[in-house]
């Protein structure tokens, strides 16, 4: 007697399709994961090359704050080497940035392209005779003696000159004539 077999079947190669499918859905998600990963790295450079010039750009302003305490007459402010009067005209803070309109910050700072520099403008003079100065609700309180006021402009880079930073400071203190 023979026994019966059931007739092979013809395979149709829906696994084959399936799994096709869903290679090629995968491949696209890890494309894109790529593609994010990517953008998200160049994106945290950014932030990082920010914080650098940040931080030159700061370092230069308190550079400039600690020369201010060392000048002992304001005829030092005569329009060169950075150092500006009340009636001289200061350079654009975005325009060129070099030895005939600033001074270099004289610190060692990594990882930047440029080292910072910063200006320094007289404003004027504030306190007991000529009365208080109202910058952002500061100066309320009289000086007991007149002081000068200072603005310093700083500029620091990052790791390319592409990112810079831009700050400025007021400050005042008693400085004879």
């Amino acid at each position: 007697m023979e026994s019966l077999r059931p007739l092979p079947c013809k395979q149709q190669g829906a696994v084959l399709v399936v799994g096709l499918i869903i290679l090629v859905v995968m491949s696209i998600i890890g494309i894109s994961t790529i593609g994010t990963t990517v953008m998200q790295e160049k994106m945290s450079g950014n932030v990082r090359d920010r914080q650098m010039a940040f931080h030159a750009a700061e370092s230069a302003l308190r550079e400039g704050e600690a020369f201010i305490e060392t000048v002992v007459s304001t005829s030092a402010f005569d329009g060169t080497d950075g150092l500006y009067g009340t009636s001289d005209t200061e350079p654009d803070p975005y325009a060129t940035w070099d030895s005939s309109n600033s001074k270099a910050y004289q610190g060692n700072l990594d990882g930047v392209a440029t080292a910072p520099r910063y200006r320094i403008r007289m404003i004027g003079e504030f306190g007991e005779s000529s009365g208080a100065l109202n910058i952002g609700r500061y100066g309320e309180l009289r000086a007991e003696a007149p002081a000068t006021g200072f603005y310093i402009t700083a500029r620091g880079t990052g790791a390319s000159d592409n990112s810079q930073v831009v700050i400025r400071s007021y400050y005042g203190r008693k400085i004879s004539q």
